[in-house]
């Protein structure tokens, strides 16, 4: 990667991490002021009512980030594995649905549909033979994100999920569909399609960008958990038949925990924690191997 290519791929990458970041907090913003208690339980990703601690899946991808960046800056510079561990960073990053639950509540609480458990429940196919579920992949959860935040018209935060991650690199790895080239990654499209090369400039690019929206999202709910300590009461309902009770919604900073209780006083202690931890993303996950 000469010194031109990476001044180019450093500046576009910090132009996207600060657009990321204006459109993400605008979103958080607009989904408090609608309503509270849904938005402070859009901050709690994979919230299915009572299950036991450890499986969430949203939490271990916060964990993976922080052990892929760790090993990947462990790795030297030309060293090839170096690129494969990355690529499998980017996958990790773009297939993490749970995590992505939390932007996708925010969008159902703005429209006045927060409270909702399963948020991409409508993405979810069936097998025709087996009637087993098929979750849906990345590019289908990016494209709805994309388009919900389009008809919010948040303009902004829609070109933020069409431009975080590429669908054809996310394909060619999770097919193992590419070959690691001098000159960069050849995408092989072996079952059909022009093939495509990569620069590793681009590709850099790429992963970064992948990694600064998790990273985006990581800030912003961190910014709102953390502002609830102290604990806030408010007076709201979880739905249009239910009375209006107090809720007080807290973060417990020795503990870690954040929630939301009825009532004015908050637990005085709990058990594991439902907010992410803040990690950091490698900003250049890639140097072509030698």
């Amino acid at each position: 990667m000469n010194k031109k290519a990476g001044a180019v791929s450093e500046d576009s990458n910090q132009a996207f991490y600060d657009k990321a970041g204006a459109a993400l907090r605008d979103l958080f913003q607009q989904a408090k002021a609608k309503n509270e208690l849904h938005f402070a339980m859009a901050l709690m990703p994979e919230l299915r009512g009572m299950q036991d601690a450890g499986w969430n899946t949203a939490e271990e991808a916060a964990r993976a980030a922080d052990q892929f960046t760790d090993h990947i800056n462990s790795i030297n510079e030309g060293d090839p594995m170096r690129v494969r561990v990355a690529l499998a960073f980017y996958l990790q990053l773009a297939e993490g649905s749970g995590f992505y639950e939390m932007p996708k509540k925010m969008m159902l609480t703005v429209e006045g549909r927060g409270n909702n458990i399963i948020p991409f429940q409508k993405l979810v196919k069936k097998h025709n033979k087996t009637g087993r579920a098929i979750d849906p992949n990345a590019n289908a959860i990016m494209k709805d994100l994309m388009g919900h935040a389009y008809e919010l018209g948040l303009s902004e935060l829609s070109d933020v999920f069409k431009e975080a991650f590429d669908g054809d690199l996310r394909n060619a790895i999770a097919h193992a569909d590419y070959i690691i080239a001098p000159e960069g990654l050849r995408i092989r499209r072996r079952n059909g399609g022009l093939p495509r090369v990569i620069p590793w400039a681009e590709l850099d690019l790429l992963i970064s960008r992948g990694a600064n929206l998790f990273r985006s999202i990581q800030e912003v709910v961190d910014e709102h958990v953390r502002s609830y300590d102290p604990p806030k009461t408010i007076n709201a309902r979880l739905n249009e038949s239910e009375p209006l009770v107090d809720w007080t919604i807290y973060f417990l900073p020795q503990q870690g925990a954040f929630g939301v209780v009825t009532g004015t006083e908050p637990p005085e202690s709990m058990a594991g924690a439902n907010s992410l931890p803040l990690q950091e993303a490698p900003r250049d996950a890639l140097k072509p191997p030698t």
